[in-house]
């Protein structure tokens, strides 16, 4: 891909204003010292829980947390894990955004076939390059400079600097592109956020984009391996200190949410939405754990509608999109001010369903 590359006609380095990114370094003491505190604290109680857990000594027999059941010790252990992995992971996130705005910076070359981009956050930042034929569309700048690809997803150029050089940007792209805002086919271009696949009969599947598949299976197998674990800390307590039917219970909730999050862990099994295309007909089908679900509505067209909706006075346009059916309308999806998404899906949907789409906005 390397050697296609043309010679650049424009570059730009993007970085924080000097204002932002002193906030951001003050903001990030702060929350370093209140992070680190909370830290401290939760794995000090976490620490402490399981030590009287993992100690064979019956709880009858123990001078502190004397006669504490079992269901008390694992769900205290539970929601310490919880919290402590709700705050490590909002911890470094805050601190990357924090230290992307000290030190990071965006590198941005385009030449007449691509755009080449680094988002610097320190040594390792890889280059990536994406040829113009690769891209439907360039969105207009909402806090950063971002790509929509044919195959429906969006890639992010930029989100340091002003919102003047995140214009430059975006200009420069659209020329050098001969791309706009929406799609110039937005039919062969799979809409915003969601992705594609056929079945072995022909039939097409639309759904939401499902992220990194792989990454959902390791975090749900994880906390089945967790509660399986807690189950057998019940049934070990139970073993030394008595069987009551409040830890009973609570192994028995636990083993079979373990079992569930073990088999949401599978991506064959994970649950999602989807709709089935057939001309005239789409059915929506849900995945979960048994036997899909299916709802199949007959489509006589498609309908692009405009609502207003007020919020602490201020009024807003809603868009959606709509199926006329035999048996009544149904709204199909909605993406609140952003007319051009529900355009494209329903320039989509159209000739895979082979209906009209009508654009005539009502109120």
């Amino acid at each position: 891909m390397a050697e296609a590359r043309a010679v650049p006609v424009w570059q730009t380095r993007l970085k924080a204003d000097p204002q932002r990114r002193a906030l951001h370094g003050v903001m990030l003491l702060v929350w370093c010292a209140v992070g680190l505190g909370g830290l401290k604290l939760g794995l000090d109680l976490l620490v402490e829980v399981l030590r009287v857990s993992f100690d064979p000594a019956p709880m009858g027999l123990r001078s502190d947390m004397r006669n504490v059941q079992a269901v008390g010790l694992v769900l205290g252990g539970l929601a310490l894990i919880a919290f402590l992995t709700v705050w490590l992971v909002v911890g470094v996130r805050v601190g990357r955004f924090s230290l992307r705005s000290l030190w990071g910076e965006d590198q941005v070359s385009m030449d007449t076939r691509g755009v080449t981009w680094r988002r610097w956050n320190g040594p390792g930042s890889e280059r990536c390059y994406l040829p113009f034929t690769e891209v439907a569309a360039v969105p207009k700048p909402i806090g950063g400079v971002e790509l929509q690809l044919h195959s429906g997803r969006v890639v992010r150029l930029a989100s340091l600097g002003l919102s003047s050089e995140h214009d430059a940007l975006w200009k420069m792209l659209c020329t050098l592109s001969e791309l706009g805002p929406t799609p110039l086919e937005p039919e062969k271009s799979v809409p915003r956020g969601k992705e594609t696949l056929t079945l072995p009969d022909g039939v097409v599947v639309l759904r939401d984009d499902r992220g990194d598949v792989a990454q959902k299976a390791w975090v749900r197998g994880g906390v089945a391996l967790l509660l399986m674990s807690s189950a057998a800390m019940v049934g070990w307590r139970q073993s030394i200190d008595g069987l009551t039917v409040e830890d009973t219970l609570l192994a028995v909730v636990l083993v079979a949410a373990a079992i569930w999050a073990g088999l949401n862990a599978l991506p064959a099994l994970q649950a999602r939405w989807e709709w089935e295309l057939r001309p005239g007909s789409l059915e929506r089908v849900w995945h979960g754990l048994g036997t899909p679900e299916r709802v199949r509505h007959q489509v006589k067209w498609l309908e692009l509608r405009r609502t207003e909706s007020e919020y602490d006075g201020s009024t807003w346009e809603v868009f959606s999109l709509w199926i006329r059916t035999g048996s009544g309308q149904m709204e199909l999806s909605q993406a609140g001010s952003q007319r051009s998404r529900m355009e494209h899906l329903g320039d989509w949907l159209a000739p895979r369903l082979g209906v009209r789409f009508k654009r005539e906005l009502e109120e």
